[in-house]
């Protein structure tokens, strides 16, 4: 399948029509296909195989739409990639099979393997207690209209039977945690998605290859948790249609399940994606619809993108990891960053319909597109990038250019400190300047001479793996509190964050000082007194190191302010090697301007 130049600029933009959507969602269909025949051939040619395989071809023959609906299961792609790394799972294969067949309204008998005593018919539903083995599902045959039967057993028309017996139907709704002994587990389904004609999205809480995200999977959940998931995800998609209808479009487009997660202990809303499970979308349930919607937007764009790049190489494969992804502590490679860049220009676009909702919503607006603008020119930089990755960042710049800024000075300088102060801890704990560079630098300053041209580009290390932290110290953290009052000390984390960031414990926190609070009250010259005799009793305080490099940008040393920002590692080590040198001083001269 091909993508027009005009269909890939509309996906850069952030979005995508309706033709371009269903390109990307036949795609992944036409995918699944393939692994499906690939992943069953890795399980070998025996006779459970073949029978799996000429089930699925009859179904496909009857009812071709069934067939895609079921392969178009998200986690079909990580049971697939999984066999074809030397783990074939044949149960899985027959309970696809079995699932087709029931979907096509074939009649047919098929010996599924469960050797822990359950087995799943995915978009069907699944039984548990069977008893390890071999079990026998059967099908009359007939319409299948996705109801399991009145007495809440499987389908009309359906039988199941394990070593342990035939599956009974429960005594009452299905609950949460391990099923008893001999149950139906029906798919639960939501119509949060009123579009024409509605949308059905999987609530997927029992799919054995839905464990593929950085929280784990809840367990089964009860009737009044599928409720609740419902209800949130409708008004969500309400709020969606009305302010942001391309997205929206995208959600009906391409939301086949939703695999809700175990909350962090935080408590934070969390949401992920995998390019093994493109179509569904994982996510700790938040408590409002709004924060919902830009936890699906941003999973959303992570769907897109993932649906594009198996269609279209945008960057060369296995590059290392050195990019700056200004939502990570740690150096990204150029595909993890083109993603969280795409991702947050849809966080982006949600806080921009919202940025008229008091000062709050103006700074997280302000934050989102300039963290997003820096990413993006990083990979304008790239040379990783191919001529259809080079569009694609193109049109992503070309719409964060067209939104300009929120128009409210005040926010969009605390927005610039807060990214400035990230950019400075990210360089902190992740470069590392050649001993040989900083020798040769410390010996010209000593001897007054300017500074050695080129420096080779520092050393990336990573430091820990994880999302961008603002806690509650140094100047970022005064200047947020400044302009957004208490709200800012309650949570450190924004929805849309990969994984919300998280606040340092108070126990071993540094509060705000009165370098910090002399720097967000507007007294740049006191705030840099104050961090420079910070840094002269603890060469090491970090925060007082950021604060430097925040002063010196406001006090118009824009020379000092660049080097302090993109390089105060080599800063600091030229600091530790010349006891008493001043960083901006010595920012100044690596700059190339006189100290």
């Amino acid at each position: 399948m091909v993508l027009s130049p005009a269909q890939l600029a509309g996906l850069a933009a952030g979005h995508g029509d309706d033709a371009t959507l269903e390109v990307l969602r036949a795609g992944q269909l036409g995918r699944r296909r393939l692994l499906t025949v690939a992943a069953a051939r890795a399980g070998g040619d025996g006779p459970s195989v073949r029978e799996c395989l000429a089930l699925l071809t009859r179904a496909e023959r009857a009812d071709p739409t069934a067939v895609a609906h079921v392969l178009a299961h998200p986690p079909v792609t990580g049971w697939a990639t999984t066999a074809l790394r030397g783990e074939p799972d044949t149960g899985y294969l027959a309970g696809l099979a079995a699932a087709a067949a029931v979907r096509a309204g074939l009649p047919f008998t098929l010996a599924v393997p469960c050797p822990e005593g359950a087995l799943l018919l995915p978009t069907v539903g699944g039984a548990a207690g069977l008893g390890a083995g071999l079990a026998v599902v059967r099908g009359v045959g007939g319409p299948y209209d996705g109801r399991p039967a009145s007495d809440g057993g499987p389908p009309p028309g359906l039988s199941v039977h394990g070593p342990a017996g035939a599956v009974p139907a429960p005594a009452g709704g299905p609950g949460g945690g391990r099923a008893p002994a001999g149950r139906w587990l029906p798919t639960r389904r939501i119509t949060p998605i009123r579009a024409t004609p509605p949308t059905e999205v999987l609530v997927d809480d029992q799919d054995p290859y839905r464990h593929r995200y950085h929280r784990p999977p809840t367990g089964r959940l009860d009737d009044a948790a599928v409720d609740r998931l419902d209800r949130l995800t409708g008004q969500a998609w309400h709020w969606l249609t009305d302010r942001l209808p391309a997205h929206a479009r995208g959600l009906a487009a391409l939301l086949r399940s939703l695999v809700p997660l175990t909350p962090p202990p935080s408590g934070h809303p969390v949401s992920a994606t995998s390019r093994t499970a493109l179509g569904a979308i994982a996510v700790c349930v938040p408590d409002d619809p709004e924060t919902l919607a830009v936890l699906l937007v941003h999973e959303l764009q992570h769907t897109k993108l993932g649906a594009l790049l198996d269609l279209l190489p945008l960057h060369a494969p296995g590059g290392a990891a050195r990019y700056r992804a200004p939502w990570r502590s740690d150096p990204r490679p150029v595909g993890a960053l083109l993603q969280g860049a795409y991702a947050h220009l849809g966080v982006a676009e949600v806080w921009r319909c919202r940025r008229h909702e008091g000062v709050h919503g103006a700074f997280e607006y302000a934050y989102w597109r300039e963290q997003t603008a820096r990413a993006v020119a990083q990979l304008a930089g790239s040379a990783e990038l191919t001529d259809d990755g080079r569009a694609f960042v193109a049109g992503m710049a070309g719409t964060l250019h067209g939104w300009g800024s929120g128009g409210d000075g005040r926010v969009e300088a605390a927005a610039r400190d807060v990214a400035d102060g990230g950019a400075v801890r990210w360089a902190l704990a992740n470069l590392v300047p050649a001993d040989g560079d900083v020798d040769e630098a410390a010996h010209a300053w000593r001897r007054g001479r300017r500074s050695p041209p080129p420096l080779a580009p520092p050393t990336v290390a990573p430091g820990p793996a994880g999302p961008a932290r603002i806690g509650d110290t140094g100047p970022e953290a005064a200047v947020r509190h400044r302009l957004l009052g208490t709200a800012a000390d309650r949570t450190g984390s924004r929805p849309g964050v990969d994984v919300p960031v998280v606040r340092q414990p108070r126990e071993t926190a540094r509060r705000a000082d009165d370098a910090d609070r002399a720097y967000a009250g507007g007294n740049a010259p006191g705030a840099l007194t104050g961090y420079r005799r910070r840094l002269a009793e603890d060469p090491g305080d970090t925060d007082a190191l950021v604060g430097v490099a925040l002063a010196a940008g406001r006090l118009g040393r824009t020379a000092a302010a660049r080097v302090l920002t993109t390089r105060p590692d080599l800063v600091r080590a030229l600091c530790h090697r010349l006891p008493g040198a001043d960083p901006v001083a010595v920012a100044t001269w690596l700059a190339g301007d006189p100290a």
